[in-house]
């Protein structure tokens, strides 16, 4: 077989010259026009490299990653596999497959990718960040938090796996645990308001919930006249921060609102709040369709109230 492409390439060998000139072209400039964000021109540059080089399976990934910019996952998909089928061992392939499934919620997929990806490079720590995505939207939390250690044994900096793990520990319960992994990411980003708030907002809560409850007359709570239940899609420090969950769930159709409340040090929190659910069954079917719609975990609190 070497003898014989060794043959055709001697054959034509100017004819061929001149092709790899056109192809590298044509490489090059959708690679430029990818770093440029004109994904659909890019597009049309690796569309045009694969019509005269269509065993070429870098073009397919990297048409396959323009589709995946403009959100198109399908044909992504089909590139990938593609180049899978022309070069299983390609770099970063199984990565790119990853990220197509998951944007698709194809979870189960989007593992099985991974851990290929895995398999092939592992100290690929953002493989392993993602596939902790991944298990924890199937409700594999235990999972997702080994992989996030095998992340942070690689990537101990890793602002957003430490934020990440913080998040799966305070929900399983391990405040404590919670806290030291928030604690860790602002040692490695103070700038970021992201841990800052989800710190104080554990302390808060922690702190609420050792007060003792009253023997006798409990005190009149001043709160808004709403009845009911509500859903919380964060609580934050910083009302800029509120205010970018509270556009994202507008913009995903959910009817949103901020509620400002002071805590027992006189901050002002500002609590992103959607729906008003007379019974807690209605608040659960209203967390599922938020949670499909947006991707975020709301939390049921009384409304108007912490």
């Amino acid at each position: 077989m070497k003898k014989n492409i060794l043959f055709i390439l001697l054959a034509v060998f100017c004819y061929t010259l001149c092709f790899a000139n056109q192809e590298k072209e044509l490489f090059d400039d959708g690679v430029l026009l990818f770093k440029q964000d004109r994904y659909q021109e890019a597009i049309d540059k690796f569309s045009g490299l694969i019509e005269i080089a269509p065993g070429n399976p870098d073009a397919y990934k990297n048409r396959g990653v323009c589709y995946m910019k403009l959100e198109k996952y399908d044909p992504a998909i089909a590139d990938f596999e593609k180049a899978k089928e022309l070069f299983p061992e390609l770099k970063g392939l199984y990565s790119n497959l990853g990220v197509a499934w998951y944007y698709k919620k194809e979870y189960e997929k989007a593992v099985k990718n991974y851990d290929i990806e895995i398999e092939m490079a592992p100290d690929n720590y953002i493989a392993h960040f993602n596939r902790a995505l991944c298990l924890t939207e199937l409700r594999r939390d235990k999972d997702a938090l080994d992989s996030l250690s095998r992340t942070l044994s690689l990537k101990p900096d890793f602002y957003w796996a430490l934020c990440y793990k913080g998040d799966l520990l305070a929900r399983s319960g391990d405040i404590a645990k919670a806290v030291e992994s928030y604690e860790t990411a602002l040692q490695k980003d103070h700038d970021n308001d992201y841990a800052k708030d989800k710190l104080a907002s554990l302390k808060e809560k922690n702190k609420t919930d050792q007060i003792p409850e009253p023997r006798n007359n409990p005190p009149v709570i001043q709160a808004s006249t709403n009845t009911g239940l509500s859903l919380q899609s964060g609580a934050f420090i910083s009302r800029p921060n509120a205010d970018k969950m509270k556009t994202k769930l507008i913009e995903s159709g959910i009817d949103a609102g901020i509620l400002i409340v002071k805590d027992s040090k006189g901050r002002d929190w500002y609590l992103v709040r959607s729906g008003s659910y007379a019974s807690l069954d209605e608040a659960k079917k209203a967390v599922v369709v938020l949670k499909e719609k947006t991707g975020l975990e709301p939390v049921i609190r009384p409304a108007g109230n912490w």
